[in-house]
């Protein structure tokens, strides 16, 4: 009797663990490997959250330049656009999560207007660039250090002169992005989450239920190995830490995919000096404030600029 029930038990616990495993396998892929749009299917997507909205998907851009930037084997496929209006200034967009390029450029006009060059690129495993795992700043941060510096070396401009806005993804990226280049103009990060750990943690049960915390200590550690990064590093809110150059974090109050908890967090470590935190109350979901009121973002970036970084392209008398 005992050696059944020993046998009756090991098979429980064998089937325990192919169950963890099985599910823990699943939810890394969805992690490192989720499918993503491409530029055609987020215009299409984009147009009717804009007809939806009530907003004018006219970026007020030109044509834009396709251009390719190389970091180690990963190609970014990006849009460069040249702005005929000298301002002395450029600014490089990031993108949110399983989005491309296009999804950047609503920020354009914010700069636009200042005579300020842009440049946008999908994020790897996004888009047009290299297929890669989705690493959630670890390595895209590297991505956006190169693209960067390429922008530095085609506008010939200091880096102070150079600003990185990031929506939610491209938000945690650019943050993340500030100790490899701290001179940067100014960062805009739009809806950011404050680490891997947190977000993924909270959107798994928010997504599939409290059940899925029994996996995520497991879908953690394969992540970390098929993936190669350290997740630990995947931290915004670490990343501002000494950080000196003037950050604008903005984040809606009613945001349930990432909560604004995670803006505060951030917040909580910077450099007040340097620093504004601004959360909203227009009711916007995640990362839709520049759509649900763009004239009041505008004026907060332009409040923004003109208090930390005054001399960022031309004013609004044209000077």
């Amino acid at each position: 009797m005992k050696v059944k029930l020993r046998g009756i038990l090991l098979a429980v616990a064998l089937l325990l663990l192919v169950v963890l495993m099985a599910g823990s396998f699943y939810f890394s892929d969805l992690l490192l490997n989720r499918q993503t749009s491409d530029l055609a299917g987020e215009q299409a997507r984009l147009g009717e959250v804009y007809q939806e909205m009530g907003v004018s998907d006219d970026f007020k851009l030109p044509t834009g330049e396709e251009v390719t930037i190389q970091n180690g084997d990963v190609l970014l496929a990006g849009s460069y656009f040249e702005n005929e209006t000298d301002g002395g200034c450029a600014v490089m967009l990031l993108h949110g999560y399983t989005g491309t390029r296009y999804g950047a450029l609503q920020y354009a006009p914010l700069f636009w207007e200042r005579g300020c060059d842009i440049l946008a690129h999908d994020a790897r495993g996004h888009g047009a660039s290299t297929d890669a795992f989705h690493t959630y700043g670890y390595f895209e941060r590297e991505d956006a250090r190169a693209a960067f510096d390429w922008l530095l070396a085609r506008t010939g401009l200091d880096p102070d002169k150079v600003g990185v806005v990031g929506v939610s993804y491209g938000a945690a990226t650019a943050l993340q992005m500030l100790p490899l280049r701290p001179n940067v103009a100014f960062v805009l990060a739009d809806s950011s989450y404050q680490d891997f750990r947190s977000i993924v943690t909270y959107q798994a049960v928010e997504q599939f239920g409290a059940w899925t915390n029994a996996f995520i200590p497991t879908t953690f550690i394969l992540s970390q190995l098929e993936a190669g990064f350290n997740l630990d590093e995947v931290s915004p809110q670490t990343a501002v830490i000494g950080a000196t150059a003037p950050v604008l974090l903005i984040h809606s109050a009613t945001d349930e995919f990432t909560p604004p908890s995670h803006s505060e967090a951030i917040y909580a470590n910077s450099s007040k000096e340097t620093t504004e935190l601004y959360i909203n109350n227009w009711g916007s979901e995640h990362a839709r404030d520049i759509l649900t009121n763009y004239p009041t973002y505008d004026a907060l970036v332009d409040q923004f600029l003109a208090e930390h970084v005054p001399n960022f392209g031309l004013n609004d008398d044209g000077s």
